[in-house]
């Protein structure tokens, strides 16, 4: 029978036993536990890297979609290519002050591009989309312009004037995509093209474009740009009736 003493030690060994197997245990729960977490944060960091590096392809026009006429500046070409000028009108569908310069020179661009004068290119941006509630209609606008563009390019001016002249306020919901689509038709533009505004065919395309504005210096809209020369309001007042006209002949004259 063994001793007190010897019970006593066949405890201690017992428990240190019992104290190095639960250790092992907690250092293995540890490791495991380590293992878990860098590979869940090496996914996170995978995805985001993927999501950044996919994001910032998207937004490269020359990765993107674009509809017929638009050039690398993500511009919509109205006109003949070869004009003596190169104009370019930056807009925003929800913007006040581009509301104000179609009312004001609505019919001046088209003009000079009738005349071989110039080369018109509108690009329809989406600067405005955090001001219509969620909606994206500044996006949403764009894209539906994009399309009659693609397929339609003949109602694309009339189209375009068409959503100033029920241009919603900033900060509202905007217009819906069946009254984008109600006024695209009564601009010309054939039921079947105003049907398929829903489908953002050009919804990349606008984000690109967009961002290829603010690479290009355009900081606000209305933005005019002409032969690459951003025209500052402050020199140019074209917000100002008669004033853009003359500016452009003064330019031809030069």
């Amino acid at each position: 029978m063994a001793s007190k003493n010897q019970k006593a030690a066949q405890a201690r060994a017992a428990a240190q036993a019992q104290a190095k197997a639960l250790a092992k245990a907690r250092e293995r729960r540890t490791t495991v536990m380590v293992i878990a977490v860098s590979v869940l944060v090496l996914a996170v960091v995978g995805g985001l890297i993927f999501f950044i590096v996919n994001s910032s392809k998207a937004q490269t026009l020359a990765d993107v979609h674009a509809p017929a006429g638009a050039d690398a500046t993500g511009g919509i070409l109205v006109g003949p290519a070869n004009g003596t000028l190169r104009v370019d009108l930056y807009t925003d569908f929800m913007c006040p002050g581009c509301g104000m310069f179609e009312e004001v020179n609505g019919a001046v661009l088209p003009k000079f591009s009738a005349a071989g004068d110039a080369s018109t290119y509108y690009h329809p941006i989406s600067f405005l989309d955090k001001y219509s509630n969620g909606t994206k209609y500044s996006s949403r606008a764009a894209n539906a312009a994009a399309v009659v563009a693609d397929q339609a390019p003949e109602h694309f001016v009339a189209f375009f004037a068409a959503l100033f002249a029920d241009q919603p306020d900033e900060g509202s919901d905007g217009l819906s995509d069946q009254q984008i689509a109600d006024i695209a038709v009564g601009a010309g533009v054939p039921q079947a093209v105003a049907d398929t505004f829903v489908n953002g065919e050009f919804a990349d395309w606008v984000v690109a474009a967009t961002e290829q504005s603010s690479i290009d210096g355009v900081a606000t809209t209305p933005g005019v740009m002409i032969d690459g020369v951003i025209v500052k309001q402050t020199d140019v007042n074209y917000l100002t009736p008669g004033v853009l006209e003359p500016y452009l002949n003064s330019l031809l004259t030069e």
